[in-house]
């Protein structure tokens, strides 16, 4: 389905273009023969055309062809385990929608998540490793040793924190189903472990961070509440 979503995007993009370049193409036969007949001033008739180029501008080179080994893929996917990523958090739930700033780091002993308000104002400091996790919102701190249930009993939002590590680089466990994309990379991923069957996450806009292609954009779905988590990540950092 993820494949065919992204497939449908590109095809809808083509023929906005395909569009915006006829009518550009029409546009232009047009200010040739306002030209030719009433003698348009040369610096409209410039104007017109560079007003021609900038609708066209949608219809650039496909981008570069990625074929990348899965296996692979995953492999080094494993191995990142120190990073920092900045972007925004977009919850919407039957009842509400809210949405923050975030940032989080990640290292092999501990990870930490901040998210903030659109001004700046801190809403949440989470720091957690494997034994438990601490979190502080509206100068209460609150402790518990399942990081899941600890965010959604202080904020009520359904956020995956023991796996989002992993899931947000696109990166799968053993006996998940995932839909490999063309390029090699997960499009799509149901995870199987303990608890974690109700979501369903899907990706987009991979980029190149390093050596490695990571997504900028992930969508975690929870069936059990009909919830939507979206994750815009504006910065990948990947530290030594």
């Amino acid at each position: 389905m993820a494949a065919l979503y992204a497939k449908g995007k590109t095809i809808e993009s083509d023929v906005t273009c395909m569009f915006l370049l006829t009518q550009s193409i029409y546009f232009l036969t047009s200010v040739i023969q306002t030209v030719l007949v009433s003698q348009l001033p040369i610096k409209k008739a410039s104007f017109s055309l560079a007003l021609i180029l900038f609708l066209v501008g949608c219809a650039t080179p496909p981008a570069p062809i990625v074929s990348l080994n899965s296996t692979t893929h995953q492999l080094s996917l494993k191995r990142l385990d120190n990073w920092t990523i900045k972007g925004r958090l977009g919850f919407k739930g039957p009842e509400k929608k809210q949405s923050a700033n975030f940032r989080w780091q990640q290292s092999p002993q501990q990870y930490q998540l901040n998210m903030t308000s659109i001004i700046g104002t801190s809403l949440v400091k989470m720091q957690g490793n494997d034994e438990g996790v601490t979190l502080i919102a509206d100068d209460e701190t609150y402790q518990d040793t399942d990081a899941n249930q600890l965010i959604w009993r202080v904020t009520g939002w359904q956020i995956p924190v023991e796996k989002l590590r992993l899931w947000v680089k696109g990166q799968h466990q053993h006996n998940d189903q995932v839909i490999i994309s063309d390029q090699g990379w997960v499009n799509q991923l149901q995870p199987s472990c303990n608890n974690c069957q109700n979501w369903l996450i899907n990706y987009d806009n991979y980029k190149l961070v390093g050596d490695s292609w990571l997504p900028h954009k992930v969508v975690l779905n929870n069936s059990l509440d009909n919830s939507q988590l979206l994750i815009r990540v504006n910065t990948w950092d990947i530290h030594e």
